[in-house]
């Protein structure tokens, strides 16, 4: 029984050794067809691929340093000095000594530039009433008419005191006139009643001084 256990195992071992010989006669032979073959000719391309994902945008590089300093310019031409140019009228009386009670007093022309801007005027003398519960009202008009825009520019005197009791007092009359066209403007101080009618006081403007009107354009 041993005896027949060995010989199977010497029986298998010839059969691998002579698989194995002929595996390797085999390669070497068909390593040696190869060597010795003709090359065919080369295939056609390949049909392309598709494009790959986008990647990722890359950091920021550090940055670079200052460039040399460039040549300096050409001298440019000199330039002009302008100076705002104000449209400002003045006139002025000495001793005036109006003993005018209604109308017009005094004028003052003028030049209005620009349609959309305002004219300021301004009275500065001196005016007086005189008369027991009486009242006298000093207004511009402009070109014989009221400012409409935003309201006549006016001043008032009253007194309610003793008669003949005269006093002159230097006064300021000054405002705003808007929404007026350009060209020429005649400015006027004149002289009435007051709205709330308190007599025929006997009115005075411009005694033994000096009187003036000022007329500005102005862009507000």
């Amino acid at each position: 029984m041993a005896s027949c256990s060995w010989l199977a195992v010497l029986v298998l071992v010839a059969v691998t050794f002579t698989h194995t010989s002929h595996s390797q006669s085999v390669q070497d032979h068909q390593t040696q067809c190869c060597g010795s073959c003709v090359t065919g000719p080369q295939g056609p391309p390949g049909i392309p691929g598709n494009n790959g994902i986008p990647g990722n945008h890359g950091v920021p590089g550090n940055h670079g340093r200052d460039g040399a300093k460039g040549d300096r310019g050409e001298q440019g031409p000199p330039g002009t000095v302008t100076t705002a140019r104000r449209n400002v009228q003045q006139c002025t009386w000495s001793s005036l000594n109006n003993d005018a009670d209604f109308g017009k007093i005094v004028d003052c022309p003028f030049n209005k530039v620009s349609p959309t801007s305002a004219i300021r005027l301004t009275w500065n003398g001196d005016i007086r009433v005189v008369g027991v519960n009486t009242c006298k009202r000093w207004f511009f008009t402009l070109n014989g008419a009221e400012c409409t825009d935003p309201a006549p520019i006016e001043g008032i005197m009253h007194t309610n005191g003793v008669a003949n009791m005269i006093i002159h007092r230097v006064s300021t009359i000054d405002g705003l006139c808007y929404n007026l066209p350009a060209g020429p403007v005649t400015v006027a101080l004149n002289v009435g009643p007051c709205l709330e009618n308190r007599g025929s006081g006997d009115a005075y403007t411009g005694w033994n001084s000096y009187s003036r009107i000022i007329v500005e354009e102005m862009d507000i």
